[in-house]
């Protein structure tokens, strides 16, 4: 929590003249592995601001493994978002993936491509969270030996393919630092914090924010050989 407080003041510093605003992301869900290469998830994920929950979504995801180190998804979402008149509006977004691992002993490192596209705007103004838009993100994770905690760092850009004033150009970087909890089971827990800082844009409003997510995992298949079980490992949430 020290260091988490640490980088929060750090961040706070970085984007000096700029309008921060503090929310706690939580995510719940279930993986169910329906065979070594298809898997479905299941979550909710709450956006929490200080005037309560500013966004909420349910997801689901199909994923498949082409190989070890690439792995295709689409995600689709059913997101809810409070508008100024405290009353919530509701879209449907599509995610399309293409994820990149590479695992070294206790190393591990990711890199995923999305394009994100919505059936609906909730505001007039772009918003690269919610609208359509293509990103990358990378991330690193290390397994400490004879540790529960795996730490995690990550960092993904933001481009709006948009033709418009502001459009067409890189407008949000989301940093990530924080660790996965190894308990040899089938839960799954991650705790971070997060740095959300919008770039070539007036008026920025940067996100401070705490992530919080547990997943519990189910094996719906049965292996003809017992295989050591790397789950955790390129396993950063999508938050």
């Amino acid at each position: 929590m020290r260091s988490l407080l640490l980088l929060s003041i750090f961040f706070t510093s970085f984007s000096f003249g700029q309008t921060n605003v503090f929310q706690t992301w939580t995510e719940t869900g279930t993986k169910l592995a329906l065979s070594k290469r298809v898997t479905i998830g299941l979550d909710w994920t709450n956006r929490i601001g200080e005037n309560g929950f500013a966004t909420v979504f349910p997801q689901m995801n199909f994923k498949y493994k082409v190989c070890d180190w690439f792995r295709p998804s689409i995600d689709f979402r059913y997101v809810m978002k409070k508008q100024l008149d405290a009353t919530y509006r509701s879209y449907s977004r599509i995610n399309f993936n293409s994820q990149f691992n590479y695992q070294k002993k206790r190393l591990s490192a990711g890199l995923r491509f999305r394009y994100q596209y919505q059936f609906s705007n909730l505001n007039s103004e772009y918003d690269p969270e919610f609208d359509k838009a293509f990103r990358i993100k990378s991330n690193i994770e290390y397994d400490i030996n004879n540790s529960i905690i795996s730490p995690l760092v990550s960092v993904e850009f933001f481009y709006d393919p948009n033709y418009s004033d502001l459009g067409r150009r890189f407008n949000e970087i989301r940093y990530f630092i924080g660790g996965s909890l190894d308990l040899n089971s089938p839960h799954q827990i991650q705790i971070g914090y997060m740095f959300n800082q919008k770039i070539n844009l007036p008026a920025p409003v940067n996100k401070q924010i705490l992530s919080l997510s547990y997943v519990y995992n189910v094996k719906l298949y049965k292996d003809k050989k017992k295989v050591k079980s790397t789950g955790a490992k390129n396993a950063s949430r999508d938050l």
